[in-house]
């Protein structure tokens, strides 16, 4: 993580400034006290939280693009679920690191902290075995043996979803492989980073401490907005189906059940996320374009920055995420027998957010192959005779 000596203080100060922070990769100096971690750990959760809004808001709007590229390449097989977290959270705090116990996960490249497809599909593993074995008449758990957590045994019809969702888990080795893809949560906006501490009451040996020295780790702090997203193989047979359970169990077992160390203790859980927890996602993103430096505003007074930082603010805002959305809500109603469905349309094309949508929309209408459409729009009291070409 990071040295606890002066001139490795020095160069951390560096890094901040030009936020090349790699919570992975800085080293630790032994033969200090016993605060050296700790204060090491609460200069880089300054250092982040003080450049996070900053330097990690473009990668969460990249994230979300690539996402949003997903979607338009899977189609209906794509899906995601927006969860909000609930209580801190601890991930890979066994990863092997020169500081034990740490706790976090990052991106390797930008630092944003994430949570791996694999994570959250060996949870969903978990959740698909307890649901075979749970009764609900009396609400308990029947006996685990090896026998009864290979997926291929799974007594319930949903419950064996999980070898279609998941792979086959044999012990003579796995015949398929899952068709359900899991790609990393990502958060929406950049979560702070915070200190926490297990304080161990007992040695090695057992013999109780007769000094309590408390280790101390990063953890991520609860509020911010976290995407799952997925996706089903192409040609799987019925993918609705497998999107359902996928969705389903994902909210189940990241709501009731959490995800990293320390779970049973209330860490790593989720809640569904309300209309205030949204608002908040654009006021961060507003805030984050807000605090730049005056030299970085500078720099981005050039046209094709200021571009792009629109671009990606009215992704959030707009009501129309993709094209995809937008050609099933507003163009596929460009029709004679649909035409009075995009009536309900028009508000939201009048909201700034969604001007390029509103162009998107002028231009298709003003093509020579709309010219029977023109003319049914101009007859219609509810259309703006503005957004038509002139005759």
């Amino acid at each position: 993580m990071i040295a606890a000596s002066k001139s490795v203080q020095i160069a951390l100060n560096k890094r901040c400034d030009a936020w090349h922070l790699r919570l992975d990769k800085l080293s630790y100096e032994l033969g200090v006290d016993a605060t050296a971690k700790t204060s090491s750990l609460k200069a880089v959760s300054d250092c982040y939280n003080k450049l996070a809004q900053e330097n990690l808001m473009p990668v969460c709007r990249t994230r979300q693009r690539f996402l949003q590229m997903l979607e338009q390449q899977h189609g209906s097989s794509f899906a995601a679920v927006d969860l909000v977290l609930d209580s801190r959270l601890l991930l890979h705090l066994a990863r092997p690191n020169v500081l034990e116990n740490v706790g976090i996960y990052c991106d390797r490249t930008t630092g944003l902290p994430q949570i791996p497809g694999t994570a959250l599909k060996g949870l969903l593993s978990t959740w698909a075995c307890w649901a075979n074995h749970f009764n609900p008449a009396d609400g308990s758990f029947t006996e685990f043996k090896a026998e009864t957590t290979t997926r291929k045994g799974f007594a319930a019809a949903e419950a064996r979803l999980a070898q279609r969702i998941l792979g086959d888990n044999s012990a003579d080795g796995s015949e398929r492989a899952g068709d359900v893809i899991f790609i990393a949560g990502f958060p929406l906006t950049p979560p702070r980073l915070g200190l926490d501490i297990v304080n161990p009451h007992f040695e090695p040996d057992g013999k109780f401490k007769t000094r309590l020295t408390p280790n101390a780790f990063l953890c991520i702090e609860p509020g911010t907005i976290w995407r799952f997203a997925f996706y089903v193989r192409p040609g799987a047979p019925n993918p609705d189906q497998l999107i359902h359970t996928t969705k389903q169990w994902i909210t189940e077992a990241l709501t009731q059940l959490g995800i990293g160390a320390k779970t049973a203790a209330g860490y790593g859980r989720f809640r569904l996320p309300t209309d205030s927890d949204l608002t908040a996602v654009q006021r961060g993103a507003t805030a984050a374009a807000a605090t730049q430096p005056a030299a970085q505003k500078k720099t981005a007074q050039s046209a094709e920055d200021a571009k792009r930082q629109a671009a990606a603010q009215a992704i959030l805002a707009s009501d129309y995420p993709n094209d995809r959305e937008f050609n099933n809500r507003v163009l596929s109603k460009l029709t004679p027998g649909a035409l009075d469905q995009l009536q309900s349309e028009i508000a939201l094309l009048q909201k700034p957010e969604n001007m390029r949508w509103l162009d998107q929309l002028k231009k298709t209408i003003a093509s020579k192959d709309y010219k029977d459409i023109r003319k049914r729009l101009r007859q219609k009291d509810w259309f703006p005779k503005e957004w038509l070409p002139q005759q």
